[in-house]
């Protein structure tokens, strides 16, 4: 699938849009993992560094990757993280070096049964596999009319564009991996209108849909002001849906 993210206007438009729900959704994986801290973690699909930022709280060290040279340019710097160019598919680390893996908002544009084999790789035997996203369905607490517009006007005028299901348990269990346990959470985070402008803006449908030269975020953030009266903010309602698999031990044949 072809990257809607590679460019430096772009990743301008994530580090202001995008919002910080990576370390509890990873806390909720952790969880299921039964892990409370690990060596060495890879962070796949890093973007411009959140999602690192939340594995460095739980890792001594990660190794944090993204196709896009834009947004790997864009991610600040952690002694204990470093940050590379590369694809899902060809993870520059070595064989079964790291404990833990993960891959924020990113899974469903992969080619998962490759990408998967590669995890596989790079895993040790028990290794945890974290695969987590945010969703928005338009739903503000106490103003309908808010998803009234997100459900005619914007989802109309910007449609979501290709991708593959959030996880594929069964890629999944081919690549060596066990069972998948899936959990979704609501997520609630008080936005003004400039803050939810800059989150719609920042989303793969609206990337595809306007030119990489041109910022819409005044556009946007004029048109849903009314839904803010007097830019008061607004609790907006997000799922955190978190997956989580460990990579099978093989059976000792001592």
């Amino acid at each position: 699938m072809i990257n809607p993210f590679d460019a430096e206007v772009i990743a301008r438009r994530y580090v202001r849009g995008r919002l910080y729900y990576h370390s509890q959704a990873l806390r909720i994986a952790l969880r299921q993992l039964r892990i409370d801290r690990v060596g060495v973690a890879v962070d796949i699909a890093c973007g411009t560094g959140l999602s690192t930022r939340a594995v460095l709280d739980v890792a001594d060290r990660v190794v944090a990757c993204d196709a896009s040279a834009a947004m790997v340019h864009a991610a600040e710097r952690h002694p204990r993280a470093q940050f590379i160019t590369a694809t899902a598919e060809q993870i520059p680390v070595r064989d079964a070096a790291a404990d833990l893996a993960t891959v924020a908002a990113a899974f469903h544009w992969f080619d998962q049964p490759k990408v998967l084999s590669e995890l596989a790789r790079v895993l040790r035997p028990g290794g945890g596999l974290v695969v987590y996203s945010d969703y928005f369905d338009g739903h503000l607490l106490h103003r309908p009319e808010f998803a009234d517009w997100f459900r005619s006007e914007y989802t109309s005028r910007y449609p979501s564009v290709r991708r593959g299901p959030h996880f594929d348990p069964e890629a999944a269990t081919t690549a060596g991996f066990g069972p998948t346990t899936r959990a979704d959470q609501q997520w609630h985070v008080p936005l003004t209108s400039e803050a939810m402008a800059a989150y719609l803006v920042s989303q793969s449908n609206m990337v595809a849909a306007t030119d990489d030269h041109v910022d819409p975020h005044r556009a946007m953030t004029a048109e849903i002001a009314p839904f803010f009266p007097e830019n008061t903010p607004a609790t907006a309602v997000f799922t955190l849906r978190v997956c989580t698999t460990h990579l099978r031990v093989p059976p000792d044949r001592s």
